[in-house]
This record gives structure tokens, C-alpha cells and sequence, in this order.
């Protein structure tokens, strides 16, 4: 194979150094990775990062999940955002407002602040801005979830000067809650349901959820339309009818 200095000559002049020559700029990527990891602990926002303990061995394929995953216990970083909330969206069901967000995280700190397999950040994983979100938001209102489905380290327009690589690309979209183990639901955003109660029941590993502040319980309202309580014969069946005879239906 013919050697690219035999070819380029002017890779081995001693004043025309490659500007992207890997053997010849590593201190310089050490300069912009620090660059990096300034501006990220400057200007970056704390978060609760929760990794997803999805295992593929694990997984059930009757079901097409794991279904005895559960997330790990949160790790606090810093990450900086360019979050844009309120997107909107055109899906197949019209115009969808979702917030979605951009994020920034050092690749040495993330090494740093994790363990065992969680290496990298991988699709499945939610972060919670606690610091943005938390600590000041009128109303007992908590800090908001996304779920990353995207993660980056190559973008040479963005994140890779001198085509180094320092840092990850996350974009994320936001959580979805519904009871997943090791994660808890954003406070004040609860769904109006048509019961007083929704959600984790007894019996389980996770925490019971709240019972529901609603003064007009559906099953109370429906009960002044009708109380089937009230008559024994009465038939609750899907298809219809109070009794199998017709003279047995209450007055």
C-alpha cells in the first residue's frame, strides 16, 4: 500500500502540519474537550438521569417487551438543553403540541457519574429536570420527564471541531408516564379519570398510587340515574336487561 506521505508530500514539511491530523493535534482536542466540559458545568442545567434496565435476554417475545425491567436508581448530572416546548407536531391524528428537547452531556462525565454496563446513554433512558422544573415552579408543580430517543456522538456541524469527539447529542421527547418501575409520574398532571382511583395497586413492589381528589365519583353519579345496588334481580350484562323475565324487571 502506497504511504499518503509519499503521495502528499506536504504532510511531512516541517512547517505544513495536517490541521486534522489525529497524531498531531491531540493536544489541541484536549484544549476543545475541556472548551466543552467549561461550557456544559457553566451553562448546563442539573437533572435525575434514570437508566433503563431493559435486558435483552430478558426479553419476552409473546409480549415484545421485558417485562420484569425496571429503571435504575437516578444519578444527578449536568447537562445543558436547547428545549423547544410546545413543538408542534402534524401526525396522522392531526397536530400534536409535544415539548422535545436537545441536549448537550460531557463524554468524561458521564463516564464518571455512571457504573457497570450504563457506559453510554441509550434510547429508553429519562432524565427529569429537577433544577429547571423543581425548585421554584408555582402550584406543587415538579420539574418535567423526557425519554431519550436519540443519542449522537458524531456531528460534525455541531459537536466535533477538529473532528474530535467530546461530548454526547441527546434528543428526547417528552415521558409518557405509566407506572413503570423505579419511576414516578410528574406531580400535578394527573389525567381526569372516571374514578376516584387509578393506577398502582396493593400487592406490588412499587409504591400504591394516590386515591384521586374528585368530589363527582362516576359511580356515584351513575347510581342517581340508576342504582342496580339497590335491586336484586337487576342485570348488569353487557347485552342488555335487568332479569331473564320481563315481569321481573323492578318498578
Amino acid at each position: 500500500m502506497t504511504d499518503l506521505n509519499d503521495i502528499f508530500v506536504f504532510n511531512n514539511h516541517p512547517n505544513g502540519v495536517r490541521w486534522l491530523d489525529k497524531d498531531m493535534n491531540t493536544n489541541e482536542r484536549q484544549v476543545v474537550n475541556s472548551w466543552w466540559n467549561e461550557q456544559i458545568h457553566q451553562y448546563g442545567t442539573e437533572i435525575d438521569y434514570y437508566s433503563s434496565g431493559y435486558n435483552l435476554t430478558e426479553h419476552d417475545f409473546v409480549y415484545g417487551e421485558d417485562p420484569t425491567s425496571k429503571y435504575k436508581d437516578p444519578i444527578r448530572m449536568i447537562m445543558c438543553l436547547n428545549l423547544n416546548e410546545n413543538a408542534i407536531v402534524m401526525q396522522k391524528f392531526g397536530l400534536v403540541a409535544e415539548d422535545e428537547v436537545t441536549g448537550f452531556m460531557s463524554i468524561d462525565s458521564f463516564h464518571q457519574a455512571m457504573s457497570g454496563d450504563d457506559k453510554e446513554p441509550k434510547s429508553g433512558d429519562v432524565f427529569n429536570l429537577i433544577e429547571y422544573g423543581s425548585r421554584d415552579r408555582p402550584g406543587g408543580r415538579e420539574g418535567k420527564w423526557f425519554e431519550i430517543t436519540e443519542r449522537l456522538e458524531q456531528d460534525v456541524s455541531q459537536i466535533n471541531p477538529i473532528i474530535g469527539h467530546y461530548i454526547w447529542l441527546i434528543k428526547a421527547k417528552r415521558f409518557e408516564y405509566s407506572y413503570e418501575p423505579g419511576l414516578s409520574g410528574e406531580r400535578v398532571q394527573d389525567q381526569v379519570y372516571d374514578d376516584a382511583f387509578s393506577g398502582v395497586l396493593t400487592g406490588g413492589t412499587q409504591e400504591v398510587s394516590d386515591e384521586k381528589g374528585y368530589l363527582d365519583d362516576i359511580q356515584d353519579k351513575s347510581k342517581q340515574v340508576f342504582d342496580y345496588d339497590k335491586y336484586e334481580q337487576s342485570n348488569t350484562d353487557v347485552y342488555g336487561g335487568y332479569s331473564p323475565n320481563e315481569g321481573d324487571r323492578p318498578k
